[in-house]
């Protein structure tokens, strides 16, 4: 007899989802207690577990209430991509018992980050992640990259003087977040707090790790990368808009990939990107990557999804947002931010 419940041990969450390969860092115990402790969410993960308590199947689900976007029970916020894992028969008992859950909450829609091929779920498909397949040698990874552009940028960062190195304290932290600050109110959309990423080392530990570009010591750019199983994501990045010329995100993004390879994973994953960002799209294919469609499940079908109304609300929004005062935009985004996920 197979069951659903909302709690289960953390060490038998755990060991379930190391006999999945498609379990990525979003579905672990480490991202729940993150989104919850920053942000306030309230999860409601639903296990299917047998009458031994071995867990069978997961949706991890969070409900996210906003006063400036409809209400949503998401699997989930601040992940490119999360859907169910586990038996492939338990899947759409897992998707009702999420339609059930829905019905009973103060939610707008519901929304699968993954194809969810249920009746009355809407399937979107506005965006796509790119993904670089890994070597143990380098070298061979090396030789995929665009030899006029990638490898050229990265040769040249280094012929310039840009050393990157693994961020060590609370300091680097710092460097990254001022950063940040500057690249995403550069764009004009909101960035992420501090507490954001703080709470990401503490939570996640040994699964995220932060490179810092350097030239003539100081910082001109930064990632963090996300580590689970056998996949590396690109989670978070920014360098300072003045230092473009010195190549950052390539010094830094080569320096992550070559030391994924040595590190044994299998795959380095460049995140989600619109399709109507042609520039960044370009960007990541020239890493020698293959484009991943991502598909996002909405129910009800005939609910109107906020994200397909994004680009409008950027063009409008990100006009203000860059003549911003630096501290008045990082109390805005402190309080818009958590709504955006």
């Amino acid at each position: 007899m197979v069951i659903i419940v909302n709690e289960v041990k953390e060490d038998d969450w755990k060991e379930f989802l190391e006999n999945y390969d498609e379990a990525l860092i979003y579905h672990t115990p480490e991202w729940r207690n993150f989104l919850k402790t920053v942000f306030g969410y309230k999860p409601y993960y639903l296990f299917a577990i047998d009458e031994n308590d071995k867990i069978l199947g997961m949706l991890p689900l969070m409900h996210i209430k906003s006063k400036i976007f409809p209400a949503r029970l998401s699997c989930l916020p601040f992940a490119h991509i999360c859907g169910y894992i586990g038996s492939k028969k338990l899947k759409r008992a897992l998707l009702q018992n999420a339609v059930k859950l829905y019905n009973n909450l103060d939610a707008n829609y519901l929304e699968i980050r993954d194809y969810a091929n249920g009746r009355k779920f809407k399937i979107f498909n506005t965006f796509s992640t790119y993904v670089l397949e890994l070597s143990s040698n380098p070298e061979e990874v090396w030789r995929k990259l665009d030899k006029g552009s990638v490898r050229w940028a990265i040769r040249k960062a280094y012929k310039m003087g840009v050393k990157v190195e693994v961020a060590k304290d609370m300091n680097d932290l710092t460097e990254f977040y001022e950063m940040n600050c500057r690249t995403k109110k550069e764009i004009g959309v909101p960035c992420h707090s501090f507490k954001f990423f703080k709470e990401l080392f503490k939570n996640l530990g040994d699964f995220a790790k932060l490179y810092i570009a350097r030239h003539g010591g100081e910082a001109i750019g930064g990632g963090i990368m996300l580590y689970y199983k056998n996949t590396v994501i690109y989670g978070y990045g920014a360098a300072d808009p003045k230092s473009l010329k010195l190549y950052p995100y390539n010094a830094f993004i080569w320096k992550a990939i070559e030391d994924a390879c040595l590190g044994g994973y299998r795959y380095f994953d460049f995140g989600r990107v619109s399709y109507e960002d042609a520039g960044l799209i370009n960007f990541k294919k020239k890493w020698g990557t293959v484009e991943k469609k991502l598909y996002y499940s909405i129910y009800p079908e005939n609910r109107r999804f906020f994200m397909e109304n994004r680009n409008l609300m950027h063009h409008l929004g990100a006009k203000v947002i860059r003549r911003m005062p630096m501290p008045f935009y990082k109390k805005f985004s402190d309080t818009v931010f958590k709504h955006l996920g």
